[in-house]
């Protein structure tokens, strides 16, 4: 429900307590009339499967309908878990059962992106130990796309919350490394690496579409507040034309995304 900040638009944003780059990122994209209100769940480390996550996300699931937003924003995906595919589909089942409005999860943000830019072959960058980046590949491959390069930092390792303090400079070089000719998109993975606010400079740099978790969700989220604002109801059909052009434009930011759409 919109509100004297948030005239457009209220969101919901539900993150884990360790991850210090979705606030930023978000409040870095936010169109004008839009609010993130950002809610933390208990994150000690990284969990074998789906149960982990959605077991401490449950007592915050409240907490984020309590400002009574427009939309929520799930900033966490499962594509590092050894079954990535039905974890995703265990966090949606969930949150559809529990939560009348819309939401949207980080892991179908991106996979819905590349299914856009019409790519099959992809080079990742994420903040993973080698395991959990095999496990990200058999995630994609389930979708019809292959990683065909990775580069990944092991922050795991580390402490919970290094990815964090993986500097953009770190990234753009592993981005040099995993881009092949072979690679058709750029894509990061992890809500909580930095890059959303270099997307356009790494295009520029590479020459392809590069897919950020986080630069997604925002862009996304945009274009669901313009059509809010403006009371419009669009069909599936027009959101996929919206959302292909979107997508097309070297990703755009939030405020971009709602220029793309016509608005102030």
């Amino acid at each position: 429900m919109t509100d004297a900040f948030g005239f457009r638009a209220v969101f919901s944003v539900l993150l884990p307590g360790t991850n210090a780059v979705v606030e930023p990122d978000m409040a870095a994209l936010r169109p004008l009339g839009v609010t993130n209100q950002s809610c933390r769940f208990s994150f000690p480390g990284l969990p074998d499967s789906v149960k982990g996550p959605l077991e401490l996300m449950r007592p915050a699931l409240d907490m984020v309908l309590a400002c009574e937003p427009d939309r929520i924003v799930v900033a966490y995906s499962p594509e590092y878990m050894n079954d990535g595919v039905n974890g995703a589909s265990e966090l949606r089942r969930i949150f559809e059962e529990r939560i009348e409005i819309p939401f949207t999860l980080a892991s179908d943000a991106v996979s819905e992106a590349l299914k856009a830019l019409e790519v099959t072959r992809v080079g990742i960058v994420t903040p993973f130990l080698p395991e959990a980046n095999r496990n990200v590949s058999s995630y994609f491959s389930a979708h019809g796309i292959s990683v065909v390069s990775e580069a990944g930092f092991s922050s795991a390792q580390k402490g919970r919350a290094y990815t964090a303090r993986i500097s953009e400079a770190e990234v753009r070089e592993a981005f040099e490394r995993v881009d092949t000719p072979e690679v058709e998109a750029l894509v990061q993975v992890g809500t909580a690496l930095v890059c959303a606010g270099f997307v356009d400079a790494l295009e520029a740099r590479h020459g392809k579409p590069v897919v950020a978790a986080n630069r997604i969700d925002a862009s996304l989220l945009a274009l669901f507040a313009f059509w809010l604002a403006q009371e419009m109801l669009c069909s599936i059909e027009q959101m996929g034309r919206i959302y292909g052009q979107m997508i097309n434009e070297a990703t755009v930011s939030a405020g971009q995304a709602v220029e793309l759409m016509g608005g102030p």
